[in-house]
C-alpha cells in the first residue's frame, strides 16, 4: 500500500526540475532562431521557410513539453497509480485503506505530524489515553492552527476514573499513567492560556478537551472528517496500559468503505464524554512548570567523519521492543547495514535543554528520566557520568533515572552513549536491531 502524506524523493524533484528547465530552453531557441531567420538570410534564400519551419517545430516542442511536465504529468501518474492500485490492493482501494502500520514507529517513520496537519481546514480531533505525545510534540502545531482559525478537540481519560487505577494495577501499581495524563492536562492548560493571550490573530478557532472515563475502543487522529479530503488515523484496539505497540490504519473517504466507520466510533466516544475547564489548573500545583522533553526530532548524534551533530533518525522497531509514551525509538538512520549487524556499533547522542536562569536546584519537584536501549546505553548529565548501564528494550517498564540533581539553570546537555553488541552470525541487518528512546519529566517551582 502506498505511505501517504510522505515527502517525495529529492531525485524526483531534482528530474523534473531540469526537464522543465530543458523545455523551456527548446521553446527560446526556437523562437529566437525563428525571430533572427530573416536577418540570416535574404528572403529569396530557399533555407528561410525551411529554417523557420523547423525553429517553429522547436519552439512547438518546447511549450508541449512544458505544458506537460506543469499539468498533465502529476494527473497522468496518479491515475495510472490509482489503477494500479485497484488491481493490486482492490479491497485496501474498496474500502479506503491508504496504509496499515505495524506499530507508532513504523506510522512515524511514514506520516508526519507536520505533514498531517499541514492542510487542515476546519478540524483536528485526537483521541487516546493520555494525549501525552500530542501535547508534547505537536503542542506548537496545535497552537498554530487554532491561531489561523482551526478547530482543535482533544479526547483523553479522566485521571480520576477507576478505570485509570485498574490501568495503573495492570502495570505494576505505579502510578506513571495517571501521572502521565495529569501532565498532559496540565501542559494543554498552558497551551490554551498561550492561545488566549495570542494576538495578531482576529479568526482564532477553538481549542476544546474532554475526558471520559471508560477504557477506549481506539486512539485516533481525524483531520477535516466532514470534508471530502478527510483523513483518519486510527490505532486499532484499546490501551490497556502495557507496552505492547498496537497496529496503526489510514483511511480516507471512500463510498462503502471504512472511513465513516471510524468516524462514527470517534463521535461516540465523544458524545460519552465531558468537557474539563482548562481556564484554572485543576490537576497539579499551580505554582509548579512542567516540561516534558521526547526522543525523536530534537534528538542529535554525533557524526564521527564530520566532528559534528546532525538530527537523529526515528528507527526501526524490533518486535519485541517495547515503547514510552509520548517518545520514538531513534538512531543515526533508519535502517542498519548487515555489517554493522555483525559488528555492532556504538554511537552518541545528546538532547538539549534549556532551564532558566534563574532556576534553583530547591525549587526542582521532579527531573526523571525514563529510558530504554538496545542494548545498551551510558548517561551523562552536563559533564556527570552516571555509573550504570541502561538497556530494557524488552523489559515491562523502563528505567527510570533521577536527574534532578545534575541539572542547573541555563542550558543543559543528557548525552546517551549507545553500544549494540556484535552479533556475527546474523544474517540480515534485522537479526541484531539497536536504538534509544527516552522521556524527560521535569517539574519545577517558579
Amino acid at each position: 500500500m502506498t505511505k501517504m502524506l510522505k515527502e517525495k524523493p529529492g531525485i524526483r524533484e531534482w528530474v523534473r526540475d531540469r526537464i522543465l528547465f530543458l523545455a523551456l530552453v527548446i521553446f527560446l531557441i526556437g523562437a529566437t532562431i525563428y525571430i533572427l531567420a530573416g536577418k540570416i538570410f535574404a528572403p529569396e534564400s530557399i533555407w528561410l521557410h525551411p529554417l523557420k519551419e523547423f525553429s517553429l517545430l522547436m519552439s512547438m516542442i518546447g511549450i508541449v513539453s512544458l505544458g506537460y511536465e506543469l499539468f498533465l504529468r502529476e494527473l497522468t501518474f496518479n491515475e495510472y497509480k490509482e489503477a494500479l492500485q485497484e488491481l493490486v490492493n482492490p479491497d485496501a482501494v474498496r474500502l479506503g485503506v491508504r496504509g496499515i502500520y505495524k506499530n507508532r514507529s513504523e506510522l512515524g517513520r511514514a506520516i508526519s505530524f507536520e505533514g498531517l496537519f499541514r492542510d487542515v481546514k476546519n478540524e483536528i480531533f485526537i483521541g487516546g489515553s493520555s494525549l501525552l505525545s500530542i501535547s508534547t510534540a505537536s503542542r506548537e502545531l496545535l497552537k498554530d492552527k487554532v491561531l489561523h482559525g482551526a478547530n482543535v478537540r482533544l479526547l483523553l481519560m479522566d485521571p480520576t476514573s477507576p478505570v485509570v487505577e485498574m490501568i495503573s494495577k495492570q502495570t505494576g501499581g505505579k502510578p506513571t499513567f495517571v501521572n502521565e495524563i495529569r501532565t498532559s492536562l496540565l501542559l494543554l492548560q498552558k497551551l490554551q492560556e498561550e492561545i488566549e493571550e495570542g494576538e495578531g490573530h482576529p479568526k482564532k478557532g477553538k481549542l476544546t478537551v474532554h475526558t471520559y472515563q471508560i477504557i477506549p475502543s481506539h486512539s485516533f487522529i481525524s483531520i477535516d472528517a466532514d470534508q471530502s479530503q478527510g483523513v483518519i488515523v486510527a490505532d486499532i484496539g484499546p490501551y490497556l496500559g502495557r507496552s505492547h505497540a498496537r497496529p496503526s490504519m489510514v483511511v480516507v473517504r471512500k463510498k462503502g468503505g471504512l472511513f465513516e466507520y471510524w468516524q462514527e466510533m470517534n463521535e461516540l466516544m465523544w458524545e460519552s464524554s465531558k468537557p474539563i475547564d482548562l481556564a484554572p489548573p485543576q490537576t497539579m500545583d499551580s505554582k509548579a512548570i512542567t516540561q516534558v522533553f521526547t526522543s525523536g526530532k530534537e534528538t542529535e548524534y554525533f557524526d564521527t567523519a564530520t566532528r559534528g551533530w546532525f538530527p537523529a533518525s526515528i528507527c526501526q522497531m524490533d518486535g519485541n521492543w517495547k515503547g514510552i509514551k509520548g517518545s520514538q525509538w531513534v538512531w543515526v538512520r533508519e535502517h542498519l547495514t548487515l555489517e554493522e549487524s555483525k559488528t555492532g556499533s556504538q554511537h552518541r547522542f545528546r538532547h538539549r535543554l534549556s532551564l532558566p536562569f534563574h532556576f534553583r536546584e530547591e525549587a526542582l519537584i521532579r527531573g526523571d528520566l525514563l529510558v530504554r536501549a538496545a542494548d545498551v546505553c551510558h548517561i551523562t548529565v552536563n559533564d556527570v557520568g552516571i555509573k550504570m548501564e541502561y538497556g530494557g528494550a524488552e523489559y515491562t517498564d523502563p528505567f527510570m533515572v533521577d536527574i534532578k540533581k545534575y541539572l542547573k539553570g541555563g542550558e543543559n546537555m543528557i548525552y546517551f552513549e549507545l553500544i549494540s553488541f556484535a552479533q556475527p552470525d546474523a544474517e540480515s541487518a534485522e537479526d541484531n536491531r539497536t536504538g534509544l528512546i527516552y522521556r524527560l519529566h521535569i517539574e519545577y517551582r517558579d
